[in-house]
């Protein structure tokens, strides 16, 4: 930041104090969403977790949360 003194300091550092609205995050998480494509897509379906897995992925704890 180049600051020489604490005030310089907090002045840079005001830039820092707001709030974007919910219509403005909104827009930046539509904006920055990945499509993860091939292949994460592939590997996440369960034809493929089932021939990695085989009959043992019913008894996979699923930590995220996520479905299968």
């Amino acid at each position: 930041m180049g600051a020489r003194t604490a005030e310089q300091i907090t002045d840079n550092l005001g830039c820092l104090d707001f709030t974007l609205s919910d219509e403005y995050l909104t827009r930046l998480n539509e904006i920055s969403e990945m499509n993860l494509g091939f292949p994460h897509d592939f590997l996440a379906s369960d034809g493929a977790r089932r021939l990695v897995y085989g009959s043992t992925i019913d008894r996979l704890d699923n930590h995220r949360g996520e479905g299968r």
